[in-house]
């Protein structure tokens, strides 16, 4: 990541930090493996999938290499959790966690494929965004930009690559950037 570019105003230190509120699910200021564990539960307990199933146990799975993945590289004193300022230290780059990422990504993209078609519904889209912390408006306008067909549904796959680039990228001109209001945080 480029240090200057999220700096300067073009929303990328905002989605950072928006990152950060939505992994931190206790709200407690630090990221631990407990919040990752929680953002598991509420998602999988808002699409009604049970822990055991096999969706279930991948959703959990693809949680906990994230955090383990952002662990390794984000803690910086080793005491196993990471500040805020440890996250905006490396302004949130998850660093080498590129495959963690693109795990939990197509976990969850599958998870919210109901009848496993290949499609993601947007009632489900929205339940799924909802339960992760993210504003259902801006979520509704999400949905709208990855289904340019306004068919009412979106490819797992294309979901996924769309969740991995808001991790991953500080473009502002990708789906998902509208979840990003700006932020008076330091």
């Amino acid at each position: 990541m480029s240090h200057g570019s999220a700096q300067d105003g073009s929303g990328a230190r905002e989605r950072v930090l928006l990152r950060f509120r939505i992994l931190d699910a206790d709200g407690n200021g630090y990221l631990d493996e407990s919040d990752f564990d929680r953002l598991a539960a509420e998602v999988l307990n808002a699409m009604g999938e049970p822990r055991e199933s096999a969706k279930g146990q991948a959703v959990l799975d693809g949680h906990r290499r994230f955090w383990a993945s952002l662990r390794a590289t984000l803690d910086a004193d080793a005491d196993g959790r990471i500040s805020r300022e440890e996250y905006l230290a490396k302004l949130g780059d998850p660093g080498d966690a590129e495959q963690t990422v693109t795990d939990y990504a197509t976990s969850i993209a599958a998870l919210v494929d109901r009848d496993d078609d290949g499609y993601v519904e947007r009632d489900d889209f929205l339940t799924c965004m909802t339960a992760s912390g993210f504003p259902p408006a801006a979520s509704a306008t999400v949905f709208e930009e990855l289904d340019p067909s306004g068919d009412g549904r979106i490819a797992v796959d294309h979901w996924a690559a769309a969740i991995v680039d808001w991790y991953r990228s500080e473009r502002t001109d990708i789906p998902g950037h509208v979840l990003v209001a700006p932020t008076s945080d330091t």
